[in-house]
């Protein structure tokens, strides 16, 4: 499972943060941006082979874990079992937000002809509801994806022993913290 969620998930997450983070620039360099990765050569084979069918796989997979698994945060209180709450249910979170974010940007986008511009995802943080939406949505982005960072590296044997592991929370929770607040400049860059 963390192995679909750093690769090629992870990977794409921090591509678009990247990608994203051209709104910095300028809306012409954001669009213009947006326009080179559009116009990629068979663009809707590389995003349904390198994005939406790893998300979906790693969604699938991760429901599937939700369903199976036990929360025991509130007969053991501590900070790991917390954290597996929480990773579960930004993983929820994240599911909800990347589908509508990727209907209403990418595919919408797609099936009308239209671009989409920075004008459009200013209109569409302009109105409250969805500007709240997005900030939710990136910030449970950002802690599952930090968090599970730290559950790859357990998992697959690269942080090894108790201070190790600590070591690497305290990285890992400053990585979200970090590109949570990258995430919600972006969106205010936009409004």
């Amino acid at each position: 499972m963390s192995i679909t969620g750093m690769l090629p998930v992870g990977a794409f997450l921090l591509q678009h943060l990247f990608s994203n983070s051209y709104i910095f620039n300028s809306t012409k360099a954001f669009n213009e941006h947006s326009e080179f990765l559009t116009s990629l050569p068979m663009v809707v084979l590389l995003e349904l082979g390198m994005i939406y069918f790893p998300i979906l796989l790693h969604a699938v997979l991760g429901i599937a874990i939700i369903y199976k698994g036990e929360n025991n945060f509130v007969s053991y209180g501590k900070f790991r079992n917390w954290l597996f709450f929480f990773q579960r249910l930004t993983g929820l979170l994240a599911i909800v937000f990347i589908a509508t974010h990727s209907y209403t940007t990418r595919i919408s986008s797609f099936l009308s002809g239209k671009e989409m511009t920075a004008a459009t995802m200013t209109h569409t943080l302009k109105q409250p509801f969805w500007f709240w939406f997005y900030l939710v949505g990136v910030v449970s982005v950002c802690f599952h994806f930090s968090n599970g960072l730290w559950n790859f590296l357990v998992t697959w044997g690269i942080t090894v022993g108790k201070k190790a592991q600590q070591v690497t929370s305290a990285l890992t929770m400053g990585l979200f913290v970090v590109m949570s607040l990258w995430t919600i400049m972006i969106l205010l860059k936009f409004v």
